[in-house]
């Protein structure tokens, strides 16, 4: 798959570099109501990847929610409420790298799609490609795990178990 990616024409790789530009750079600036509409199919799948792994896993989540919401100064496009333990913190945490191959795939997939259903296509594919970057929430959930496992294995490979 990731071949025929790089065989995309080269109008669509700047296309989609063009439309992650947007998604960082200029959509949180038109306000954060137009922002949530640009970023809603990256989002909903951002946040459907934390509920479907930690489901998965057993850690009880709740639905997500896709409303946006002020949390103190700044605001929180979804979430998703788990009961992660120390061994599912990680994958429930960064669950949304999985949508990484789902972006290719979308952008290859619908790549001869032609006049406004192509950028339409652009569009989604760009934003499922911008949601499979964990959030700052995603690696303060994830971090203590990652520092623990780290840890784990130094010990464990100074003790000559590994």
């Amino acid at each position: 798959m990731l071949e025929r990616f790089t065989a995309l024409p080269t109008v669509t790789h700047f296309l989609i570099g063009f439309m992650l530009a947007v998604h960082y750079i200029f959509a949180p600036r038109l306000g954060m109501w137009a922002f949530s509409l640009f970023s809603l199919p990256g989002t909903i799948a951002h946040e459907l990847g934390h509920w479907l792994v930690a489901r998965v896993l057993g850690a009880q989540p709740s639905f997500p929610s896709i409303i946006p919401k002020r949390e103190g100064s700044t605001w929180v496009l979804g979430s998703v409420r788990v009961s992660p333990n120390i061994f599912t913190r990680i994958p429930i945490a960064l669950a949304p790298f999985g949508l990484l191959p789902l972006g290719i795939w979308y952008a290859v997939a619908h790549s001869e799609a032609s006049g406004g259903w192509y950028l339409v296509h652009i569009w989604v594919a760009s934003t499922f490609i911008a949601a499979s970057l964990p959030s700052r929430q995603d690696w303060m959930v994830a971090l203590p795990a990652i520092l623990c496992a780290v840890g784990a294995y130094f010990a464990l490979q100074q003790l000559g178990w590994i």
